[in-house]
């Protein structure tokens, strides 16, 4: 073990039969207890917490050991000292479920009122009122904001429920492998696992504690299934493939393969931890879940805006990208900053319980950001006063180019960056033009470039996936010396004018004079403007600005205004001849 550290569960009352839970859905609940960690150390401020929310089947003990137990916490490779989620800087909270069955109140626990279990006399719950045991534990601890409320799966759910309807309370909320609105094959999955559950014949409507049985035949049975859909075909595949138990065994119907019996023991350790009951409300609460279907479901956010960032996995296929690109689709639309990526991963849906390096390095990057956010009001993690680096400085200089594309730009605009590389031209604009924005990239580490200086930023391919933005959603939109590279320029020129207001585009030339000269010469042109040698440059496209003149016009976009500019990005001051004189030129167009 790396580092080795101990934590132990502790358990709040909430609420109590004098001031009970009110809930979502009508009635009161009381009393509530409520078991949880803490990791890390409350700065004077009490302005680094982060608010863990654990999945379906998960608990308190998200990070760390417990004394005397071998096992680590659910999310110990993302929590801890030195982490993503850095145990030295942050203050992490994790809460085991209101209806769980880990020290917190749930269908197992006594009803006071008959002394004995619930069973299915428990109230039916909804994702708020998980939320609101949340934010009473808070206010226990003496917590009113968190730096960051984080969650994958449920977990995720109850993040987006939480900043949703309370956003003064979360800054930066963080939403992996999660979905706002369950699909028809998903409460599918979880209505057989319920029926196999409730099916069980020791199952006695509930009431099986009391009769000193369980119905561990049904909830195996729920959680062999559940556990295929959270896994990949290629990652059950890689992992057992067709290999049999015993190379010499007869065909029957016993456990004859690998895959089978890794399922039978999946089925058997979760019975130790899990109760039946609780299995069965959680599941439910997923499938009630719909957050956006309510009036008014962002306004909250827009008067009061959230950093978000969005995360799915590439072979999850319970809660999949299009989950996630529904949640980015609907926070766009409401103005919010959302930054958004799908991590390749060939584990599925357990992705998010994973150390993938991409995923890890992202939700880093995140949280690195909003502390620095943070500090940047005068004291660190611990309280103590500091001068953060980068903070008081704000955006660096601008090339000279791009500072002639900033001027373009109206203060106080909405701006979306097709290929916007390192953020430094929105960095320019959100810092000292008034304006929000979004990037769009797909180079790895210009993603994370972009996410840790905390400008909002949606990974996805321009050639195919603008349709995730909505008509006139931006009032500029930006393609700076990016339409050499995409495969499919007059779709994406007619998205951008589907999409933006004010489109500003600008391009290199590659018929300026010395490419020119050096092509006389017989060989491939190469300048600041294009640095690369033939065999391995990025360009798809070579035009010159007679060119893409034609292309504008034949596209039915209007040119406001052209500014060609030297080999070093310098406006030039005679513009005639731009197409053998200019190394680039940056152009505004309209719609006709």
């Amino acid at each position: 073990m790396d580092s080795v550290w101990f934590t132990q569960t502790q358990t709040a009352r909430l609420f109590t039969a004098e001031e009970p839970l009110r809930l979502a859905q009508g009635g009161e609940l009381g009393p509530v207890d409520i078991a949880y960690e803490t990791y890390g150390e409350l700065n004077a401020e009490a302005s680094n917490a982060v608010f863990v929310c654990h999945a379906l089947t998960g608990d308190a003990h998200a990070a760390g050991y417990h004394a005397g137990d071998k096992r680590p916490g659910w999310w110990d490779n993302l929590i801890g000292p030195g982490k993503p989620v850095d145990t030295n800087r942050f203050f992490v909270v994790c809460a085991n479920l209101l209806g769980g069955c880990q020290g917190s109140t749930g269908p197992a626990s006594a009803n006071p009122a008959t002394g004995r279990a619930y069973g299915l006399d428990f109230p039916l719950l909804m994702v708020a009122d998980l939320v609101a045991c949340h934010r009473a534990l808070l206010r226990h601890l003496g917590i009113d904001t968190l730096l960051a409320a984080i969650g994958g799966s449920l977990g995720g759910m109850q993040v987006l429920e939480w900043a949703l309807r309370h956003p003064g309370e979360v800054r930066n909320a963080v939403v992996v492998a999660a979905s706002s609105e369950l699909t028809a094959q998903n409460i599918a999955f979880s209505a057989v696992a319920r029926k196999a559950i409730m099916a069980d014949e020791n199952f006695h409507h509930g009431q099986y504690a009391a009769a000193g049985e369980n119905p561990d035949n049904g909830l195996s049975i729920a959680r062999m299934m559940a556990h295929i859909t959270y896994l990949s075909e290629d990652a059950l595949t890689v992992k057992f493939g067709r290999e049999l138990r015993e190379k010499d065994r007869s065909p029957g119907f016993g456990t004859d393969f690998q895959v089978e019996s890794y399922l039978a023991h999946q089925g058997e350790v979760f019975l130790e931890r899990f109760d039946a009951l609780s299995y069965i409300y959680l599941t439910r609460v997923m499938d009630y879940f719909d957050p956006f279907s309510e009036p008014g479901a962002t306004d909250a956010v827009r008067e009061r805006p959230v950093n978000w960032l969005v995360a799915s996995f590439d072979t999850d296929w319970r809660f999949g990208t299009p989950h996630s690109r529904r949640i980015v689709r609907t926070l766009e639309r409401a103005g919010q900053p959302v930054t958004f990526r799908e991590i390749p991963s060939p584990w599925g849906h357990d992705s998010f319980l994973l150390p993938v390096p991409r995923y890890h390095d992202t939700i880093r990057a995140f949280l690195d950001h909003a502390l620095e956010a943070a500090l940047g009001e005068g004291v660190d993690a611990r309280g103590a006063v500091v001068t953060p680096v980068g903070v008081a400085a704000g955006p660096k200089a601008l090339r000279e180019d791009l500072q002639i594309l900033a001027d373009l730009v109206p203060d106080g605009s909405r701006v979306l960056d097709l290929g916007c590389h390192d953020g430094d031209l929105l960095s320019h604009l959100i810092a000292r033009r008034n304006c929000t924005g979004t990037g769009v990239e797909i180079d790895p580490s210009a993603v994370l470039s972009v996410i840790r200086r905390g400008i909002p930023l949606v990974e996805l391919d321009i050639d195919f996936q603008l349709d995730e933005f909505d008509d006139d959603s931006y009032d500029v939109v930006v393609l700076s010396r990016t339409i050499q590279v995409i495969r499919r320029p007059q779709e994406v020129l007619e998205q951008i004018a589907r999409i933006g207001s004010r489109i500003i585009v600008s391009v290199p030339n590659f018929a300026w004079w010395g490419h020119r000269l050096r092509l006389l010469r017989g060989r491939m042109p190469m300048s600041k403007e294009l640095p690369y040698k033939w065999y391995n440059t990025p360009n798809l496209r070579f035009v010159s600005l007679a060119d893409i003149e034609l292309f504008f016009a034949g596209l039915g976009l209007k040119i406001e205004r052209r500014i060609p500019m030297g080999i070093d990005g310098e406006a030039l001051r005679h513009p005639f001849g731009a197409n053998l004189f200019a190394g680039a030129a940056t152009y505004v167009l309209g719609k006709r």
